[in-house]
């Protein structure tokens, strides 16, 4: 059984690097994979996660509790790739990924991750409607790593849910345990 998903995973992972491949897409591929590992993009993240910080209320909640949350998420991603020792395509297949050879471990993918992590972080300040004007992006993020030849299917889909967990579940146990212990010690 663990064949044919293997087998799945790279299928599937060829019919989006090759089948999608298209000259309008690629640079909005290529921008939602990288747009964060360039010095604008990072201080675009930065100067929001100030504002949103000065804001108050929950846009200041979202921003504190995202950062435990984008180190917690990107911390574990970090060691499953070293503990799966997954060899990313652009190593593993025959293919020249576009954004350049990268050698670290595959598995999950820390980008769709982290993106699935802010989305589930302002699903569990902001509710449903956070979830709603934000979905695309996880799928963006997640989808353009395998479009340009790092991450396989399964890694995308495997950050995503360690991203939600750690985003909406943590925060959401985590406000769910404050509570608890308030009501319980009369405060």
């Amino acid at each position: 059984m663990m064949v044919s998903s293997i087998s799945l995973d790279v299928q599937l992972f060829y019919w989006i690097f090759e089948g999608w491949r298209a000259d309008w897409l690629t640079p909005i591929m290529i921008f939602f994979s990288d747009a964060l590992k360039t010095l604008p993009g990072r201080v675009g993240a930065v100067l929001l996660w100030g504002y949103l910080l000065w804001r108050g209320g929950k846009a200041r909640a979202f921003a504190l509790w995202l950062i435990p949350v984008l180190i917690l998420t990107n911390e574990t991603c970090d060691f499953l790739k070293i503990w799966v020792g997954r060899e990313r395509p652009c190593v593993a297949l025959p293919i020249e990924a576009l954004t350049g050879k990268l050698t670290s471990g595959s598995f999950p993918s820390a980008h769709a991750a982290n993106m699935s992590a802010l989305v589930g972080t302002a699903t569990a300040v902001w509710g449903r409607r956070a979830l709603l004007w934000l979905f695309w992006l996880p799928l963006m993020v997640g989808l353009s790593r395998v479009y340009v030849g790092v991450h396989y299917p399964s890694d995308v889909a495997a950050g995503w849910l360690l991203g939600w967990l750690y985003g909406w579940g943590g925060v959401r146990l985590a406000l769910w345990a404050w509570r608890r212990t308030r009501k319980h010690s009369g405060v």
